[in-house]
């Protein structure tokens, strides 16, 4: 063959195969059709749908929007698709070029995409109505219609509307639709599935799949309807006919208040179910389990509904076509099958043959049992009194309370680890339940995966571990039987003696006997249903993740399936929601102790009159005489101690200002009385007073408000209106706030927009669900005209659009069908692109509106609701105990809000539910709006303090009741000062942040380190993302007008971190990291064990170099989510001036609760040794909703202790109560010693001679040591003890006397009494030494024997203190000790690896 021929041939044969490939991908290529923003659930059914190997599908992430004009065809969900500009872009090109592109149900007006051809586009959406017909005809459609391909493309069917059914039943290939119950059940009994006693369970939403859940349902005996639409099932009275034992929801989002309020009648529990909404093994491995909106809709918003145990039963898997589908996790459904079983066994089972195992927490030996505001041993005898009226086995029940509380402390006893003696002679004498070894590992074995049970043994050795054990080696738990009920002390989840660490959370596995205390209750008693008993125990903060646990995280497998109830307080919402979210619980909460007066204004009258004498003067002369008398009896006071005021100096009006605010608040202060006593009601007092303390502030501030005039007289006129019994309407609330009734009404109608404008996606799809479904007629592919490319093109009016295609040459039908579809779509539009709420338009409400409406509406509430509220507190007490046999009888517990009642009245009755807010909306409106005010407070205390300098950066803690209650404003405190202001979208969630403009800001902007409590950490995560965005703006922020402190922030933070050896790379890197927690996921800074733990440390630099390495984990993006990095925390604690705490509840303040130490001292002591500098500590003070502001926390403590711990009022108040009010004593004198520690200037000595004469030399006459020996011994040891280590430290100068007292005081309680056996008491040689050589010798000798009995002295003083990185916990230093182990050896087998290849490569070599 000839050369030309060979070129001929050659030509022909490539034309031939290109002409072949060109055909190919014309008529027969693969069509590929991307999904964005799909659910993987719809994804997957889609996936089984597609039986064509020549149509691929693949998900497309909205990050990656720019690939969108590879596709053939590109879905988009628009529902909450959240895309920046530039990703908007990208696609509107894609279809601008040719991409056929459909969004469906936008509802951001802007991501309304679409350039299918407008017959295409009806019919696609036609299919995208679901089912797997209709799916699998769509994905034909687009092959042959869009793709236009010829081959291995099948004409589609036409698209399946069918009537809007009520109920539907998963089949093997297309589900089955019912109109009716009546319908639905005849099915059942002729397919042979009906049973007239099983109980019958509602199955609705959509965020997971129904098929294997209801196959397990029914395999366990219970009828399943599944529900389309649970609103229209209610609505239509359809759902009574069903008599349902419960109801489960595959949520996303809230179900309404019409449904909540029909479970509430019908009584009828609600789960929800969580949907991990990610690969499975990713989720597995996921510290976090969940967070931003996912956590929003799926866990949060389901709890407004009333919903309870969010377990996690669903997650992504990859199937063969490389998408994800959705599908029940097995290990896990069984499980969640089986609770439910047992939730609806409760509604069933007779209350005699129920059992009922309660855990309940107490401090160490003769400490008293423990609950945030109740007195646990009355309430818990008041309980079980109710539960024998309902029929419960409780047996041999003491006749009082004081007979069963002696019970209790006598046989329910916890230890702590160096009491050794006690604890032998307590298992020899007591008669705990023994535990075997063969039991305890069959009951792990039934619990959890081999891996978790060697976790154990890591953390305690062998069994029985460091917990009481018997001679033989069992287990001993500690445990009072009351027939079918049976009382338990939950004992450490930790080993050591760092107390807050230990219930508050640690990586390690909890030990042998903290184990075995619940699978027990589980397997060996055989408990119906589980209770904690009192805010607050520590099962909700053992490990692992934070929310959407799974089958390795601790609480998951305690708690197992059995139902679950916690008693709560109702002013600790935050931590409630960990409880509810981390162990399962159903929340009950009950009452704050009740608010009394605090009785001082007659002992500052002197003071007050020189004061009112002063501001009545009308000369200098008298001014200064009279500023003399202020000045006089203030210093006699001590007041100018608390108030930072020079004694020597002339005293300013200033001064004198906040000298009177200072005295008025101490006459107004709201404290509390004896603890709550669970059904007992308030006496008429105490409900007077707390109705007061309910009512008058906001009438009297709001009045202020409105109308101005002195506090002090409105709050006299306020207390009147609230005592006067007087009928209040419209025109009375008119009258009393002096406005007019168009006022009224503008005030409610902005309200209702505020309201409105709350968790308003939530709300969108409630009402979207009950809209009925429009008329729609089914198109016909037979009737399908031939089409080309003329669909509405992005950017163009409709009206050139339809121009455009009459150029192309469309025919007349197709125009009109396109005219018509631009119609539809155009009505569409506005009902899926849903408008802004009014309360969401800054030009519709302004700050002066919003503050005029709220300011009204607290005066309309207080006067509307006197009476409910003291209804409310009289029927509380025994609606708690109505709710808690109710939650036992498997039934619905109503949802609330949460906190005290000041500050949010909505929380009466109590006995109900609590719930949180949604992160993702906050800071709310209100909450930015009181947050810039906090701020511009900050900036002007500190200015007036320094000079007139701005602080350069201001140090925040975040935690979890605060955010809740206040909906964000601290975190709005905190963006604020960086001159950062967030971004909303149509549904008021925060969308983006922007840069307030320098001009606008009229100051510096100002830099922040965040410290976060890990339950904030928990609930709000997205939050901290948002934080770490705004710094990183912040720094970035250019043409500013004012200096920028955050940029020279960083720059400080990259310096010290290059100083500190870190390389410059990962310097830059950390540089802009400012929010830390704690480590290792921990709940908690663990540092108040070492804290008081005195003879363990010397220098307050060992506190604060373990603070900071406990409290330094970066949580500033998921990326980092949780991660060490040396000397970051430490690096953006730099310039530091200002440390801010929040203050919400009226329940505790800087003294009573150790928290705040802990923290706010805390990172005092932190920034004060890397600065060098004591920064400004100021507390974010909340609690009146009507003057949020800043103060100064030395003022707070000097308020504190006035209004509490001194004043007589409130100790006889005290006194009234049981052994936790005694304990509650030495709580505050032990905080006092932690503040000294952490901030010495905030305590003076002054405070500690106040606080010996009033509890050692009883200068009031109060009987204070009898008080003690008959209450509660162990508080009197407790609070001699540490003000005996306060001396010892060097922080108290007593008198030798005073010393002498105290340590005659406290030997002779411990010799009478025994050792009790805290730390400070027990645990403290240095301290025990330092009071025998000051006690009697006598006296000394016993108390030395005595103590001695309690330790057995053969201890090591070892506790595990977290106080260095490499000794965390005892689970980290035997890892690494394994690991390292593990390390070396496999280098050794390295390196002889290594040396056995090359001796056989040299002598392969050799023989070469």
């Amino acid at each position: 063959m000839s050369k030309k021929k060979i070129i001929i041939l050659s030509t022909a044969c490539a034309a031939i195969i290109g002409t072949c490939i060109v055909l190919w991908k014309v008529f027969a290529s693969t069509t590929r059709i991307a999904f964005v923003n799909y659910q993987a659930i719809t994804l997957g059914q889609i996936a089984k749908a597609n039986d064509n190997s020549f149509v691929k599908l693949e998900e497309l992430p909205a990050d990656e929007l720019a690939k969108a004009s590879r596709y053939d065809m590109v879905f988009v969900n628009g529902m909450g698709i959240r895309i920046t500009a530039e990703q908007r872009h990208a696609l509107e090109e894609a279809a601008k070029n040719g991409t056929p592109v459909l969004t469906t149900a936008a509802t951001n007006p802007d991501n309304h995409i679409v350039s299918v051809d407008s017959v295409d586009n009806e019919f696609l959406a036609q299919y995208l109505v679901g089912g797997r017909n209709n799916y699998r005809n769509m994905l034909r459609y687009v092959r042959r219609f869009v793709d236009s391909k010829k081959l291995f493309a099948p004409l589609p069917g036409d698209p399946e509307i069918s009537a809007s059914s009520m109920l539907y039943y998963p089949g093997d290939n297309e589900t089955l639709n019912f109109g009716s119950v009546a319908a639905y059940e005849a099915w059942l009994k002729k397919a042979d599935r009906w049973n007239d006693s099983a109980p019958r369970i509602i199955l609705t939403g959509r965020m997971g799949v129904s098929d294997s859940l209801i196959a397990r349902l029914e395999q366990t005996g219970n009828i399943v309807y599944p529900v389309n639409v649970i609103q229209t099932l209610i609505k239509g009275g359809h759902a009574d006919s069903i008599h349902a034992s419960a109801v489960i929801n595959m949520a996303h989002g809230r179900m309404g208040d019409q449904v909540t309020r029909w479970l509430e009648s019908e009584n009828i529990p609600l789960f929800a179910p969580v949907n991990a909404n990610r690969d499975y093994d990713e989720w597995l491995a996921d510290k976090m389990g969940m967070n931003g909106g996912f956590l929003s809709q799926s866990i949060v918003t389901p709890e407004i509904d009333g919903a309870i145990r969010p377990y996690t039963l669903f997650a992504h898997f990859t199937g063969s076509d490389g998408l994800p589908y959705v599908e029940a996790i097995p290990d896990r459904l069984n499980d969640f099958v089986a609770t439910v079983n047992n939730y609806t066994s409760l509604q069933r089972k007779p209350n005699s043959d129920k059992k009922l195992a309660v855990f309940y927490f107490k401090g160490p030996g003769q400490n008293a049992l423990i609950a945030e505001g109740m007195e646990v041993a009355p309430s818990l005898f008041n309980l079980l009194k109710r539960l024998k009226s309902e029929g419960y086995k409780v047996d041999n029940l003491p006749s009082d309370a004081d007979a069963f509380e002696a019970l209790l402390n006598e046989n329910g006893k916890v230890f702590n680890s160096y009491a050794v003696g006690a604890k032998a002679e307590f298992v020899t004498r007591n008669h705990p339940e023994i535990i075997s070894k063969e039991d305890y590992k069959k009951w792990c074995a039934y619990a959890f995966a081999k891996e978790m049970k060697d976790d154990i043994d890591t953390v305690d050795g062998s069994f029985p571990g460091h917990g009481l054990a018997d001679e033989d080696g069992r287990l001993a738990l500690a445990r009072l039987c009351f027939g079918n009920v049976v009382l338990i002390p939950q004992t450490a989840a930790g080993l050591g003696d760092d107390d807050f660490k230990i219930v508050h959370g640690t990586e390690s596995a909890p030990p042998h006997n903290y184990v075995a205390a619940y699978l027990w209750a589980r397997y060996g008693f055989g408990a119906d249903a589980l209770m904690h008993f009192g805010a607050h125990g520590s099962l909700e903060f053992t490990p692992r993740k934070q929310v959407a646990l799974g089958s390795n995280d601790w609480p998951d497998r305690l708690v197992g399936t059995m139902p679950h109830v916690y008693i709560y307080s109702t002013s600790n919402v935050g931590e409630g929601m960990i409880a509810k979210r981390r162990s399962y619980a159903g929340i009950v909460n009950y009452l704050t102790p009740p608010f009394i007066e605090s009785n001082l204004r007659g002992v500052y009258k002197n003071l007050a009159d020189a004061i009112n004498a002063y501001n009545q003067a009308t000369s200098s002369a008298d001014s200064a005489s009279t500023a003399a008398m202020v000045k006089k009896y203030t210093v006699e006071l001590g007041i100018h101690r608390e108030l930072r005021i020079d004694s020597v100096a002339l005293f300013t009006p200033d001064d004198i200002a906040r000298i009177e605010n200072f005295a008025e608040e101490l006459a107004n202060e709201k404290i509390t009385g004896a603890l709550y006593v669970m059904g007992v009601p308030y006496s008429d007092e105490h409900i007077k007073s707390t109705v007061e303390a309910m009512t008058v502030d906001p009438i009297a501030y709001s009045l202020h408000t409105l109308r101005g005039g002195s506090l002090a007289s409105l709050r006299e006129t306020a207390k009147r209106l609230v005592n006067s019994g007087v009928s209040i309407d419209d025109d009375a609330i008119c009258r009393i706030a002096g406005i007019s009734r168009s006022e009224l009404d503008s005030a409610r109608t902005i309200m209702a927009a505020i309201d409105g404008s709350k968790d308003m996606l939530s709300r969108m799809m409630v009402m979207a669900s009950m809209m009925p479904a429009r008329e729609q007629k089914t198109s016909k592919i037979a009737e399908r005209p031939a089409t080309k490319k003329h669909g509405m093109i992005p950017g163009v009016s409709s009206e050139k659009a339809l121009e455009m295609a009459r150029k192309m040459g469309a025919d007349e039908e197709a125009l009109k069908k396109m005219e018509a579809a631009i119609k539809s779509k155009s009505s569409d539009a506005k009902r899926s692109a849903m408008p802004r709420h009014p309360g969401m338009k800054k030009d519709e409400i302004t700050d002066e509106q919003r503050q005029f409406a709220m300011t009204v509406t607290e005066v309309e509430r207080a006067l509307l609701n006197i009476g409910a509220y003291r209804d409310a507190l009289r029927n509380s007490p025994q609606n708690e105990l109505s709710s808690i046999v109710n939650a036992l009888n498997g039934g619905f517990t109503a949802p609330t809000s949460g906190g005290d009642p000041i500050l949010n009245p909505d929380i009466l009755p109590t006995g109900r539910n609590m719930y949180a807010i949604n992160a993702e909306e906050t800071p709310s409106a209100v909450a930015w709006s009181k947050g810039k005010e906090l701020a511009d407070n900050t900036i002007t205390m500190y200015r007036k303090e320094h000079g007139d300098s701005i602080p350069r950066k201001v140090s925040y803690t975040l935690w979890s009741s605060e955010f809740i209650e206040t909906e964000g404003a601290t975190i709005a405190q905190v963006l604020y000062m960086l001159g950062v202001e967030p971004v909303r979208d149509p549904f008021g969630r925060i969308s983006d942040l922007k840069l307030i403009p320098s001009e606008e800001l009229g100051r510096p902007r100002i830099d922040v380190v965040v410290q976060t409590s890990g339950q904030l950490r928990d609930l709000a995560a997205s939050r901290l993302f948002l934080i770490s965005r705004a710094v990183k703006m912040a720094a970035e922020a250019d043409n500013d007008i004012y200096p920028n402190y955050v940029t020279e922030g960083v720059v400080e933070s990259e310096r010290h971190l290059v100083d500190k050896g870190v390389s410059p790379k990962e310097a830059r890197e950390l540089s802009t990291a400012r929010v830390f927690g704690g480590v290792n996921g921990n709940y908690g800074s663990g540092i108040q064990g070492m804290v008081e733990a005195g003879d363990r440390w010397e220098n307050e630099s060992e506190i604060a170099s373990a603070y900071i390495n406990n409290m330094g984990a970066v949580y500033g993006s998921e990326e980092d989510w949780e991660k060490m990095r040396d000397y970051a925390f430490e690096a953006a604690l730099t310039r530091t001036d200002v440390v801010v705490q929040p203050r919400q509840s009226n329940t505790w303040g800087a003294l009573s609760l150790d928290h705040v130490y802990e923290f706010m001292g805390g990172m005092n002591l932190a920034v004060r040794n890397v600065t060098g500098k004591d920064p400004d500590a100021y507390l974010s003070d909340y609690r009146n909703r009507n003057r949020a502001r800043m103060q100064e926390v030395k003022e707070a403590i000097g308020v504190e202790s006035r209004t509490t711990i001194l004043n007589p009022a409130y100790i006889k108040a005290k006194m009234k109560g049981g052994a936790g009010d005694a304990s509650a004593f030495a709580d505050v004198i032990r905080n006092t010693y932690g503040w000294n520690v952490m901030k010495p200037d905030a305590i003076d000595n002054e405070l500690w001679d106040d606080i010996y004469d009033t509890y050692v030399a009883d200068k009031n006459s109060l009987g204070i040591k009898d008080y003690f020996k008959t209450v509660n011994p162990a508080a009197i040891q407790e609070m001699t003890a540490v003000m005996l280590e306060t001396v010892r430290k060097g922080m108290w100068d007593a008198s030798p006397e005073q010393v002498a007292t105290l340590a005659e005081l406290h030997t002779e309680i411990v010799n009478e009494f025994g050792a009790a056996c805290s730390g400070f008491v027990c645990d403290n040689a240095s301290l025990r030494d330092f009071i025998a050589s000051k006690a009697p010798e006598q006296a000394a000798a016993k108390y030395n024997k005595a103590v001695a009995h309690v330790r057995a002295e053969n201890l090591s003083s070892d506790d595990g203190m977290v106080m260095k990185r490499d000794e965390l916990n005892n689970t980290d230093t035997v890892t690494n000790n394994i690991n390292g182990v593990i390390v070396a050896l496999a280098v050794v087998a390295a390196v002889t690896g290594l040396l056995i290849l090359i001796r056989r490569r040299r002598k392969t070599y050799t023989e070469k």
